[in-house]
């Protein structure tokens, strides 16, 4: 127990990690009268109760959530999924010195280099500093900042919360939540992941700027926020409305008004290098075309509602804690959290799901404690009088304290964490490329010209999870005719088109070289070489393609110049 200068000492309630509530020394126990907010760190002694239950919950959270994003980086000898473009970024700015690059290489494309850098500095000094390779990097990277991402959440969770055991549940969720590492620990994630774990410092820094308002939170708040526009721009979008929220709901005054402003006006000072250089040799045209890049779909703001919002497998367990969490926040009239989840839906156009995760798992904190576990109970708000006046009794007899309650909470606890642990397990991305493909590009690098185009049939149609037609231009430094990334930093809608054009290719995959031929036509996209994918051993998004590859091998004006299993190469007769 722990004893304040009042001559307060702390036992176990339901509203912290270990149920904490108050009793006068002397007297009987008060404990029908619950603790709202959560324990103070500042004023915790070193081995408070409260504090070990505090730091207990967040460890635990934060292991869980390292297994489930480092598993599938040991699974591999190559970054899962995506990821080639970043890593010729990587490259681009190690061979210049740490300058920065003008235009990238990537799919021989001269795209502006516009892209906020700083988890490309990272990797290349890092790189440069120990000898690991940038591949293996971009294999480590992202799910190691991913998992940092777990306790920076859950402090954010403890201001906003502002409840113990809420705030723990909500860690959990977030842990365990898919769609707050499935984008995040593959090679492409690098940037966002650690875009999210500035940002989660900002926000929490912020609550504390928008209601205590100290000159270290605004400092604090200014910096974080800075690494978080350097880091991701669509990760910098989601902050830029975020704090607005925060200020309506938290700190609605002048005063704190004019701090938000003055943490805009430092941000634009503190990034003004790289959007200063970038502005200068590229104007605004490419940052306003990558912020238009991507597609609304209406039908995603029905998402929630359908328990689709966190790709869970299975039991959609953590949607319908969340869907309660938001219906609770609106009876008890704390409007904070649904309105944030209702404003990202509104606002993002692409990967919506991954920055809903945030309220999502805020909402599902409060969804299981609140709703939940009082319903497990049996009681309305919790576990009942006489289950904490039992807990009371076993600390003042100096038996360990246990959380309180019936048997069946903590037994349904541990049933929710193990089935959330496998399905998250499960739901990680793993694929990567494998090492078939990784030979027949490097035959491509060392056999093809240097300006020959490709056409990618890897039998993925969706382009944001096609590995292989992102990582064939890093590889094989050769031309991919319909690979779209890389390309939102072009005017005109440039991303979305080729984004539709790529779709539109790997169904050729399921037909013959007709169809190959007529899409090149239409979309004047002529090429020299067919890199057709035969099989890709634990994907499941691949496609068929065996009636396209007897189609090109029968063609007199198709030779096949690289063959093995699960990839061949056909080169054009008609291109010299």
């Amino acid at each position: 127990m722990a004893t304040d200068g009042s001559g307060v000492s702390q036992v176990v309630t339901a509203e912290s990690p270990q149920g904490l509530a108050l009793h006068s020394a002397g007297g009987e126990p008060n404990l029908m009268k619950r603790t709202e907010g959560p324990v103070s760190l500042e004023g915790a002694g070193r081995g408070s109760p409260a504090l070990q239950g505090v730091f207990l919950a967040g460890a635990f959270a934060t292991l869980l959530g390292a297994f489930v994003r480092l598993a599938p980086a040991f699974a591999s000898v190559f970054p899962v999924n995506d990821g080639g473009l970043f890593y010729v970024f990587v490259h681009e700015i190690q061979a210049a010195h740490f300058g920065l690059p003008a235009y990238s290489s990537y799919n021989q494309a001269g795209i502006p280099f516009l892209y906020p850098p700083l988890s490309f500095y990272l990797t290349g000094f890092l790189s440069s500093l120990t000898g690991i390779s940038v591949l293996d990097l971009v294999r480590w990277l992202p799910p190691l900042i991913s998992v940092s991402t777990v306790p920076a959440f859950y402090l954010v969770a403890r201001r906003l919360v502002r409840a113990d055991l809420p705030a723990a549940a909500a860690a959990f969720s977030y842990a365990l939540l898919p769609t707050a590492f499935d984008f995040m620990i593959v090679g492409g994630g690098l940037p966002r992941a650690l875009g999210i774990l500035f940002c989660l410092l900002t926000l929490y820094q912020a609550a504390d700027l928008l209601t205590h308002g100290r000159r270290s939170h605004l400092a604090a708040t200014a910096a974080c926020a800075s690494l978080t526009v350097l880091s991701h721009p669509v990760v910098a979008w989601f902050m830029a409305y975020s704090l607005p929220i925060l200020f309506i709901f938290l700190g609605r005054s002048r005063r704190a008004l004019w701090k938000l402003l003055a943490v805009g006006v430092a941000v634009v000072l503190l990034t003004s290098p790289w959007w200063g250089v970038s502005i200068a040799r590229h104007g605004l045209a490419p940052l306003l075309a990558a912020f238009q890049a991507g597609s609304r779909s209406w039908s995603a703001l029905l998402a929630p509602f359908l328990f689709l919002h966190t790709n869970e497998l299975y039991l959609t367990l953590l949607a319908v804690f969340s869907l309660l969490g938001a219906f609770l926040c609106l009876r008890r009239g704390e409007y904070l959290l649904p309105a944030w989840l209702a404003v990202v839906f509104l606002l993002e156009t692409r990967l919506t799901a991954t920055y809903a995760a945030i309220p999502t798992a805020l909402l599902a904190g409060i969804g299981y404690a609140r709703g939940i576990l009082p319903a497990l109970a049996g009681t309305k708000d919790g576990p009942s009088a006489d289950a904490l006046n039992r807990t009371a009794d076993l600390s003042r007899k100096g038996t360990a304290a246990t959380i309180p309650g019936h048997w069946v909470p903590p037994l349904a606890t541990s049933f929710f964490l193990s089935y959330l642990l496998i399905a998250a397990f499960l739901a990680a991305p793993r694929n990567a490329l494998p090492d078939p493909q990784r030979q027949a590009m490097e035959w491509v690098r060392a056999s093809t010209p240097a300006a020959s185009r490709f056409v990618i049939i890897s039998g993925i149609g969706q382009a944001g999870i096609d590995y292989v037609s992102e990582w064939f231009p890093a590889l094989t430094e050769r031309v991919s005719v319909a690979t779209p990334q890389g390309y939102e930093w072009f005017p005109g809608e440039v991303f979305n088109r080729r984004w539709d054009l790529h779709a539109e290719l790997q169904s050729c995959g399921v037909q013959d070289i007709r169809c190959l031929e007529a899409w090149a036509a239409r979309t004047q996209s002529p090429f020299a070489y067919v890199y057709l994918v035969k099989s890709l051993p634990g994907s499941a998004e691949t496609g068929d393609t065996r009636d396209l590859y007897e189609s090109l091998l029968s063609s007199p004006d198709y030779d096949e110049v690289y063959s093995q299993e699960d990839v061949s190469i056909f080169a054009s007769r008609s291109v010299p």
